[in-house]
C-alpha cells in the first residue's frame, strides 16, 4: 500500500467515523424517530467542527506521506 493509497484510507476512515458518530449523536439528542438531517443541519453550521475535521484530514493525509 503506497502513501496515496494509506491517505485515501484514512480520509474515508475519519468520514465513516463522522457519519457513524452524527447518527448516533443526532439519535441520542433529538430522539430515534426525529429527522436525521438535524443533527446535519447544526454540525454545518459549527465551525469548530469543520476545524476539528480539517485537522483530522491533515493528519491523516501528512502520515501518510512523511514514510
Amino acid at each position: 500500500m503506497d502513501s496515496s493509497d494509506r491517505a485515501l484510507l484514512g480520509v474515508a476512515g475519519i468520514v465513516g467515523a463522522l457519519v457513524v458518530a452524527i447518527a448516533f449523536a443526532g439519535g441520542v439528542l433529538f430522539g430515534f424517530g426525529e429527522s436525521a438531517a438535524r443533527p446535519i443541519r447544526l454540525l454545518a453550521v459549527e465551525p469548530l467542527t469543520w476545524i476539528v475535521i480539517a485537522a483530522l484530514v491533515v493528519a491523516v493525509v501528512g502520515n501518510a506521506y512523511i514514510d
